[in-house]
């Protein structure tokens, strides 16, 4: 499934496609949607680099520590 940028991204680019015709074209409009374009790019490349997104497992990423235990005063 795509991520929330590439969907955001798709929609921008058909924008960007509807306003480049001769009667609406603005430079400076280009820019600014080249610059979201490119920023939701790198946005997409950090969902899957961000270890805070990623679900806990020490399978996975077995460098971290353990869970501590929520109330250990429960413990037997």
């Amino acid at each position: 499934m795509p991520s929330a940028y590439i969907l955001a991204k798709d929609h921008i680019e058909q924008a960007r496609a509807m306003l480049a015709g001769e009667v609406w074209f603005d430079s400076g409009l280009d820019q600014l949607f080249a610059m979201a374009l490119t920023r939701l790019d790198e946005l997409d490349a950090k969902v899957f680099d961000d270890p805070v997104v990623r679900p806990f497992s020490t399978a996975v990423r077995p460098g971290l520590p353990p869970r501590s235990r929520l109330m250990p005063w429960l413990d037997p």
